[in-house]
């Protein structure tokens, strides 16, 4: 099975050979860490870019207001001479404000909308026992503050809810003052607990469904300094090959494939829920002054099934959510960026 997980990320592998490469060039001092010695990491900022027009301005421009909030954090700690743990946070939440004109011709302002929304929390026993690898077990907790994702405009609050637990072993290849490579390989079990509206707004019943599948993983961890050691560059691969899912079977055994179609979906669907995930994360920093800061952040996801939205059946047999299923589904990679200029401070 991990040998199909790596035929089917043939694709990524360049990506992991590149991470490799830049790790090349080693010859610093090795990084040791003082065995009960905590060693945090924290960096806050808030952007805010803001414009506004009087009625009268000519040209047709719009006011706006966009902010956000980003912390990214760290907490590392070598317990005793065979347990390490490390711990990783990331918060991040912004909104737009847009101006626009009524029917009266009058300048108003629109809801806001979300521009950005993560939580993202990762922790790692790593037991440093001596050998060639190291044995590890990890948990992972990933949801958003809310949910905008409902198209007549409700929104849920912390929805879906996403944990992991693995299992495995790592190997750090890299551990400098200012370099770290960890690769890791492991099973892993997930769990999604997802909200849905039952009916059309302004109703707000919802109920809630739950699904787990589980598989292999491949995470690598890189953090470095480029172009003169101006940047810090701080990157996740993760590729995730799942061996099941729980509701893999309702597309396969309770829905014929004329069902499926008459739903406006694939006939092998149900394939998309096991198929090869991807997740490439990076972070780049590099402090202007003491407070200003530029925050490139990037991440592309492949994902062909969202495994967080189960197909739910009805009294009669019938899909009940087609519509939910159909958005669950994207072929092609997402990808996300988010460029800010601001304040951010480093508190420790």
């Amino acid at each position: 099975m991990f040998s199909r997980m790596i035929a089917r990320g043939a694709g990524i592998l360049p990506v992991a050979a590149l991470l490799l490469a830049t790790a090349g060039g080693a010859g610093a001092e090795e990084k040791k860490l003082e065995v009960g010695r905590w060693y945090p990491t924290l960096e806050s900022g808030v952007n805010l870019t803001q414009s506004a027009y009087s009625d009268n301005w000519n040209g047709g421009d719009k006011g706006s207001i966009v902010w956000s909030f980003i912390t990214n954090a760290g907490l590392e700690s070598q317990l005793n001479e065979r347990t390490n743990w490390t711990n990783q946070l990331k918060l991040a939440y912004g909104q737009t404000h847009q101006q626009a004109r009524d029917d009266a011709g009058e300048r108003v302002w629109e809801e806001p909308e979300k521009s950005t929304d993560l939580i993202d929390y990762e922790t790692v026993f790593r037991f440093t026992m001596g050998w060639v690898v190291d044995p590890y077990v990890s948990g992972r907790f990933e949801s958003q503050f809310h949910d905008a994702s409902d198209p007549e405009g409700r929104s849920l609050l912390l929805n879906p809810l996403k944990f992991k637990e693995s299992a495995g072993l790592a190997k750090k290849i890299i551990a400098e003052e200012e370099r770290e490579l960890l690769t890791r390989v492991g099973f892993t079990f997930r769990q999604n607990l997802h909200d849905f509206y039952v009916n059309p707004a302004p109703d707000d019943a919802t109920e809630s469904e739950t699904t787990h599948d589980g598989g292999f993983e491949w995470v690598t961890d890189w953090k470095t300094k480029i172009l003169e050691e101006k940047v810090s560059w701080t990157s996740k691969l993760s590729l995730y090959q799942p061996v099941f899912y729980s509701d893999k079977p309702t597309f396969e055994d309770d829905l014929t494939a004329a069902e499926i179609e008459a739903a406006g979906l694939p006939t092998d669907v149900a394939n998309y829920t096991t198929t090869l995930d991807v997740d490439w994360e990076n972070i780049f920093t590099t402090q202007i002054t003491s407070y200003l800061s530029v925050n490139l952040y990037t991440r592309w996801i492949y994902d062909k099934y969202d495994n967080s939205v189960p197909p739910v059946l009805d009294e009669n047999g019938d899909l009940k959510n087609p519509d939910e299923v159909s958005a669950a589904i994207r072929k092609g990679g997402q990808f996300k960026q988010t460029l800010s200029i601001g304040i951010t401070y480093r508190f420790l």
